[in-house]
């Protein structure tokens, strides 16, 4: 590993995760350039969800079904309380799936793993997708959750907002928001390898070939169903607000995936704007791997990262600005 003033480069990729990326490369990959973007295919994708929802439940964990805001969610939380920074502190998680799949039970190993080592209840969001909505009604679903939990947290000022690929743009959302209304802004935001750009085909596209499961092509194809229909309230793309707006950020990618440059914009101003952020960038993964949790090392590395980062940032905000983390050490 190696540290470049706010971010950190991992070089050191277990077998399972290289496992994983052939696997998305030669199988996955292929399959989502080819899926069709009709109304009927994006609602066929909405299977994986219930599949992985007849998976068991994580050891130890407590899930339960509500509605915040008037959105589905679900409340996970370990037995262990957080002490320290951590007390009274929740997380609201918006998980990924470009907008099309996945959903509460995709992303409950990954939630439950954040709740076990942080000692804090995470909320994961049921947002609405294509075709029921379009970015705007995503955005709209994630700020109803957040302003319900405001009212409803043990202690609302200690929220962090969290997401994964299309949930790290609603998490980014959720920040600028909450600043452009003038309500209380999240904490802390965490993006595992966050969308901040709709506009990737601006990239290099030599580049953008190299993501091991995410087609370009089928983004572009997909980028005029994410923008249509309802306004999206702020910037269009969270890398393009005000710095000033963003909280806390803690920031993760893939070194070969198609968020990875807007990542390290967003680092840079952040940086420039001197904002607290700590960016990880790690060779051999899959776009969003912190979502495989406990099947690869660096899942679970990741998130006690995560956390700690978290820890540091609700204790600094009581004591002044938070310290960069020696990573060589979780």
């Amino acid at each position: 590993m190696r540290s470049h003033g706010s971010t950190t480069w991992h070089w050191d990729a277990s077998l399972s995760s290289r496992i994983a990326l052939i696997i998305c490369k030669v199988l996955v990959k292929p399959v989502f350039s080819y899926w069709p973007s009709s109304d009927r295919g994006l609602e066929q994708m909405k299977y994986l969800d219930m599949w992985a929802d007849k998976l068991p439940t994580p050891k130890n964990l407590m899930v339960e079904p509500f509605l915040l805001g008037g959105v589905p969610c679900e409340k996970i939380t370990h037995p262990r309380s957080a002490t320290g920074a951590l007390a009274g502190a929740s997380i609201l998680y918006f998980h990924g799936g470009g907008f099309v799949f996945c959903g509460l039970a995709t992303h409950r190993a990954l939630c439950g793993l954040l709740a076990a080592k942080s000692g804090v209840p995470v909320i994961s969001v049921r947002y609405r997708q294509l075709p029921e909505g379009s970015i705007g009604t995503s955005v709209t679903d994630a700020m109803s959750a957040y302003t319900a939990l405001l009212e409803s947290a043990e202690d609302p000022d200690k929220i962090v907002v969290a997401g994964d690929s299309a949930g790290g743009y609603l998490a980014m959302k959720v920040a600028e928001i909450s600043a452009l209304r003038g309500i209380t802004r999240p904490a802390a935001v965490i993006g595992y390898s966050p969308l901040l750009n709709v506009d990737l085909e601006n990239h290099d596209p030599d580049y953008m070939k190299r993501d091991a499961y995410l087609p370009m092509r089928k983004v572009v194809e997909l980028k005029s169903r994410w923008l249509g229909g309802d306004v999206i309230e702020g910037e269009q793309s969270p890398v393009n607000a005000d710095s000033a707006a963003v909280p806390p950020a803690f920031l993760v990618a893939a070194e070969y995936e198609l968020l990875r440059p807007d990542v390290e914009v967003m680092t840079e101003k952040l940086v420039a704007a001197r904002r607290p952020v700590e960016t990880h960038i790690w060779t051999g993964q899959i776009h969003a791997f912190p979502v495989l949790g406990t099947l690869v090392r660096e899942g679970r590395t990741i998130v006690s990262l995560t956390v700690d980062f978290i820890e540091r940032t609700l204790a600094a905000s009581k004591s002044g600005p938070a310290q960069p983390i020696d990573v060589s050490s979780v």
